[in-house]
């Protein structure tokens, strides 16, 4: 069944406003990444519907969030004052690159600002930490990442490719464990056959 669609506005500080198709089963969470998608930054932002705060987990249609409805970006009061630290991105070629952040921030923010210090577009991006790949719309706390810390940057095209290669490779070997297994398994059959023909007198062997 298709999913009803709506355009959503987006009110920035900078009174610049953006649509975003979006869904009343879209959760919040859904609709930021649309947003950030969009290539503007939540980062320490609220999402607001008049003057009414939008939490992650609710559904746009639990606030009756309409067609054409307009919702504002207002700097988190929760973070303000907060902290930062530096997050430690260690890309491809050797290079770390360094970027201040919360532990607040998605890692689709995080996504935002390598591309913005010239690395690859967020599509491209693929964040690891202690070998886990982290999702858009998690949080940098969700996964322990609460001060100065080391995150592994690889190529997600490139990533994929090894990972078809490593497929590719796993299969030839597999079939070529087969027929090695097949070969096997047709000599002890022959001998099999050879025995009960020489027990049944059917063939003679002259030592």
């Amino acid at each position: 069944m298709n999913k009803v669609t709506m355009i959503i506005y987006i009110r920035e500080t900078s009174a610049k406003t953006t649509a975003v198709k979006a869904s009343p089963s879209d959760t919040v969470r859904d609709l930021r990444i649309k947003i950030m998608q969009k290539g503007i930054s939540l980062k320490l932002k609220d999402l607001m519907y008049f003057n009414e705060q939008l939490y992650l987990s609710k559904k746009l249609s639990d606030y009756g969030i309409k067609h054409n409805d307009i919702l504002y970006l207002r700097e988190a009061l929760q973070h303000l004052g907060s902290s930062g630290f530096l997050l430690s991105v260690a890309q491809p070629s050797g290079d770390v690159m360094k970027i201040v952040v919360s532990d607040h921030d998605c890692v689709i923010d995080i996504k935002q600002e390598v591309e913005r210090e010239g690395g690859p577009v967020i599509g491209r991006q693929l964040l690891k930490v202690g070998g886990v790949e982290m999702q858009n719309e998690m949080k940098l706390k969700d996964y322990g990442i609460t001060g100065d810390a080391v995150i592994w940057l690889e190529d997600a095209d490139e990533s994929k490719r090894k990972s078809k290669e490593a497929r590719k490779r796993k299969r030839v070997g597999n079939e070529k464990l087969k027929k090695r297994l097949a070969a096997v398994v047709f000599v002890i059959i022959f001998i099999i056959i050879l025995i009960w023909a020489y027990l049944e007198g059917k063939i003679q062997i002259n030592l």
